[in-house]
Formats: C-alpha cells, structure tokens, sequence
C-alpha cells in the first residue's frame, strides 16, 4: 500500500504483535549499528530473555523532559535543560529464576529461595526490546545503562496471571554516544522506509 493523496500510509502503521525483552551485564558490547539492522541479528553471549510479556504490559519508552529550561533575555527563546527521566515499562507475566533474578537482583539459591529486600537492587543492566509488527518491520533497542526502578506485582487474583510490572531507568551511555538508548528499524523487503 502507498500513502493517499493526504499523505496517510496505513501499511506504515506500527502495530506490534510479538517481540521480547533480553537482559545482560551492563559490560555486554553494544552491537555496531549495521549489526543491529541485520535482518540476521543475534542477541550477545551472556543475555538472555525473560519469556512471556503480559498481553497489556508490552514496552513503554519514556523520555519525560526534567528541570527548567534556561531562559534568555529576549522573550520567547530557551534551551531545554537536558535533563530527562528516561524510562522503560514492561510487564513481566513469567514467575521463573530468570525474572526473579532480574527484578530482585539476587539470583535463587540452591532451593529457589532470595531473600528480598526491596529498595536495593544495585545491579546495572544492558536491556534489548525487539517487536515484529502486523506488517513485518521489526523494531530493535538497546539500552546499555539500566538499573531497575520500580517493580510492581500485579495483585494477586484467582484465575488471572500475576505479573511484575517493572519499569527501567535508562540512563545515557558513552557506549551510545551518550545517548538512552540504539534504535534499528527493519524494514521487509517490499515496505519502503
């Protein structure tokens, strides 16, 4: 489909219908961007994925802009600050060693126990989101500087998965030229970008 005399391409409409989310130590590589774009691409040694993703808590990237902008003299000029809180949302539907690791930051011991305490998961993370939309583009993110901000357990009802709602603080990284986070966008063969 090609856009309408209005400009409207409704085959360029993203709407996802599959994807993950995969984890590392925050020293995993940062692939270079033409890696990233393979059609081909494979995730790093060392990360791994966090299995299913509840059906309403797909991937929500944040960048809500923080602290005032500077002003100047002259009326109606600024400058951001440059300060942001970034963020990524997910919900986890998954209760496994995996997940357990990645949200309380301590891994189960030999009879599947963590001692939990919830204002201190130190680790830093390198988190990868990739989503296969209805009309096959894929849409990959690397965000190598990551610390877990938030976890909430969704309540417990009979009869409902109980999922961990975690968001992600995504802070800039060198390896990014200081950026939150890589992004690559694939498109098929037969769409145009």
């Amino acid at each position: 489909m090609v856009a309408d005399s209005a400009g409207n391409d409704l085959s360029s409409v993203f709407v996802p219908v599959t994807g993950f989310l995969g984890f590392g130590p925050n020293a995993t590589p940062v692939p270079m961007p033409s890696v990233l774009a393979a059609p081909e691409f494979e995730l790093p040694v060392g990360v791994r994925k966090v299995g299913l993703i509840k059906q309403d808590g797909g991937f929500d990237w944040t960048g809500e802009p923080s602290g005032d902008a500077i002003e100047f003299w002259q009326d109606g000029y600024t400058l951001p600050s440059g300060q942001v809180e970034a963020t990524l949302a997910v919900t986890l539907a998954q209760t496994d060693p995996v997940v357990r690791e990645l949200v309380w930051g301590k891994v189960p011991d030999q009879y599947g126990v963590i001692d939990v305490e919830l204002g201190s998961n130190p680790n830093t993370y390198w988190l990868y989101s990739e989503e296969v939309a209805k009309n096959l583009v894929i849409r990959r993110r690397i965000a190598p500087n990551c610390t877990v901000q938030t976890v909430k357990e969704d309540k417990s009802e009979r009869g409902t998965v109980q999922g961990y709602a975690v968001t992600f603080r995504t802070n800039r990284s060198a390896l990014i030229n200081n950026g939150h986070f890589r992004e690559a966008v694939i498109y098929p063969p037969d769409v145009e970008s």
